[in-house]
């Protein structure tokens, strides 16, 4: 493996989240709390870990504006670098939640105008950059051909590969997506369907493990979650803690496996990591874990192991 940086490419957004104070009722207005974060899918899982300790660098879009101006502040505190990050006159990106009492997403609306500005042009200009990346973390606000672009070079610069489908809809981008050597992606069932466009799910699972697929992780809420392989599934039960908020728990997730791999460990230990640092981010608000440490992580993944 190489000893580069992880390299985080996709979205970096401002969080609003509206917690209803009781349950949702569609067509009126719902009493709810408001809070801001920072937020979008490959920017908070290179926050994670950049406070895990592993050096990091995020390629995403920040606008020429004010949010942009806060958002980069939001990255450089977490320590994220951003020497490759574009900005430009769109806006900044946003994305609004609205949770239900129990801290589960009913539903989200997200406006970003990454995939006109991370281009493959673009993508193609830090190539001696990328190259040196000990692993490549894509998101799928990306667009199709941005995608392709980036997992096609790492099967060919042989790095580590990892995409994570961010909804149902941005799924279907990776549909016709060349998958060769990629190491992991980690959908929930609804957007493993999408991506495949298979309704069956082992028959979806093992579609993407024959286009070279190494591990499927596939998220079920409070059920769990399990890894495929060509060789085995694996299943975990979710740590049983209270839900404060359900926002970022699959990005904090991610960057759990991925640091438990960078450090050697194996697939099933990798989703221990995996779940322990999802379940501190469920007892927070937003997508932040306060005074995030790798000893922390050590400790809540012993505890929930």
């Amino acid at each position: 493996m190489k000893n580069g940086p992880v390299i985080c490419i996709g979205a970096a957004l401002i969080d609003e989240t509206y917690s209803s104070q009781s349950p949702i009722i569609t067509g009126t207005s719902n009493p709810s709390t408001y809070s801001q974060s920072a937020g979008g899918v490959a920017r908070n899982i290179a926050a994670f870990i950049a406070q895990l300790g592993h050096p990091v660098e995020l390629i995403t879009q920040f606008g020429n504006d004010s949010d942009g101006d806060w958002l980069i502040q939001k990255c450089l505190q977490k320590n994220i670098g951003l020497n490759h990050t574009l900005r430009n006159d769109y806006p900044s990106g946003r994305f609004m939640a609205l949770l239900q009492p129990n801290g589960d997403l009913f539903s989200g609306a997200a406006v970003s105008h990454l995939e006109s500005s991370i281009t493959p042009g673009y993508l193609e200009s830090k190539t001696d950059f990328l190259k040196h990346a000990s692993l490549l973390l894509l998101d799928c606000n990306l667009s199709e051909a941005s995608l392709q672009w980036l997992i096609s070079f790492a099967a060919l610069a042989h790095i580590p590969c990892i995409a994570e489908p961010v909804s149902i809809e941005k799924a279907k981008r990776l549909r016709d997506c060349s998958l060769e050597n990629m190491l992991l992606l980690s959908p929930n069932e609804a957007e493993l369907h999408s991506m495949t466009g298979i309704k069956n799910s082992t028959e979806a699972v093992d579609s993407l493990l024959e286009k070279g697929l190494r591990y499927l992780w596939m998220r079920e809420g409070k059920k769990g979650s399990r890894i495929f392989s060509e060789e085995k599934q694996v299943h975990l039960k979710a740590p049983n803690i209270h839900v404060k908020d359900s926002t970022g728990a699959g990005d904090a997730a991610l960057a759990g496996w991925i640091h438990a791999w960078l450090l050697g460990k194996n697939v099933a230990e990798s989703q221990q990591y995996g779940h322990a640092l999802a379940g501190l981010v469920l007892q927070e608000s937003g997508a932040e874990i306060p005074h995030l440490t790798s000893n922390r992580l050590e400790n809540a993944y012993l505890q929930f192991a």
